[in-house]
């Protein structure tokens, strides 16, 4: 089974928690996965500080590659309205190893298109 996880939430939360151990447990059972980042998601890119009982989603999402989940979109206009468009380049262009580098920007339209393939969407 095919399963698409939305990120919409930021990354000091409850729901930014659940949606990173459910990627987990689908990665390491070696279900094809794929991550999309809308909204107030786009901030799980970037290191922030988690609430006491939060994870820090940035470094467990920064893992995930080495459980062959290879699809990370983001979208351009969710970028572009918390004003991160510019740092998730420049941050791509100073640290080549940086997990952004994994990511592709896409418009909602490409995202939507692409995640039809899919038989599981999970939503935060």
């Amino acid at each position: 089974m095919k399963s698409v996880f939305y990120c919409l939430s930021g990354p000091a939360g409850q729901q930014a928690n659940e949606i990173v151990d459910a990627i987990s447990v689908s990665a390491v059972f070696d279900q094809p996965v794929a991550v999309a980042f809308v909204g107030d998601g786009v901030w799980q890119l970037f290191d922030q500080t988690t609430s006491e009982v939060g994870k820090n989603t940035t470094k467990f999402l920064s893992a995930l590659p080495t459980f062959d989940v290879r699809e990370f979109l983001v979208e351009r206009e969710s970028l572009y309205r918390q004003s991160l468009f510019d740092r998730f380049n420049e941050t791509r262009e100073k640290d080549e190893t940086s997990f952004l580098n994994h990511v592709e920007i896409k418009d909602m339209s490409v995202i939507r298109s692409r995640m039809r393939d899919f038989d599981m969407i999970v939503t935060d």
